[in-house]
């Protein structure tokens, strides 16, 4: 994958329908369930969970993304009926992530671990407009911040078929947040939840391990 660099103002690239998406390079991500099944971590928290066997319904994930030289931005987009309502107890939402890591060590299958962090900008369908800024040293331990605190926002649109969700954030925010060098590679990987089949926490679809990036200068 590739972030490219247009000329193109921070609210044009957070819109999921402007015609600068069409000019950048998107690619299809392969996505499988999150390994749950003999997690002592995950059965810590929740041995129903831990049990979890059918989850991860999202196959597939298109991403793009691109950078002015002052904000980054990626489009995620995944077919997947709307899920954007929580009216009881046994309904639950649709939702994106991207994962970075944090340290050499960090592994996006455990969410990182003691010393060795993750990064992930979290997006849920009833919330469309407000991102979350997470950072985690393993299964159990996220810290969720508004997005507000990164400057991180979102717009997302359903067009009846796939959502289209777009995450912002200004370049470099600093050691404790993930930093984009232009002209360099980084990591990332994506999970994403299927709402209409009960799916949060660790059942999601996953991509796997972290994967290199590109970063045009």
């Amino acid at each position: 994958m590739k972030i490219s660099r247009v000329n193109a103002s921070a609210a044009t690239m957070l819109d999921p329908t402007a015609g600068v998406w069409n000019e950048v390079e998107s690619q299809q991500f392969a996505m499988v369930p999150t390994p749950l099944k003999g997690n002592p971590a995950i059965k810590a928290i929740s041995p129903f969970i831990e049990r979890s066997t059918d989850h991860g319904t999202i196959r597939q994930l298109s991403a793009a993304g691109m950078h002015n030289g002052t904000e980054v931005a990626l489009r995620l987009s995944w077919r997947c009926a709307k899920n954007s309502e929580i009216a009881d107890l046994d309904q639950f939402v649709d939702g994106v992530a991207v994962m970075y890591p944090l340290a050499v060590a960090s592994s996006a299958v455990t969410m990182g671990a003691k010393g060795a962090p993750v990064n992930a900008w979290y997006w849920k369908a009833n919330t469309p407009t407000e991102g979350f800024d997470v950072v985690a040293e393993g299964y159990g331990s996220s810290e969720r911040r508004p997005g507000a605190d990164t400057e991180l926002t979102c717009e997302a649109v359903h067009d009846g078929e796939s959502w289209h969700v777009v995450l912002r954030r200004p370049l470099d925010k600093g050691n404790r947040y993930t930093q984009f060098n232009l002209g360099s590679g980084h990591k990332i990987a994506f999970g994403v939840w299927d709402g209409g089949n009960r799916e949060r926490a660790g059942r999601k679809s996953f991509s796997g391990e972290f994967m290199l990036i590109d970063i045009e200068a």
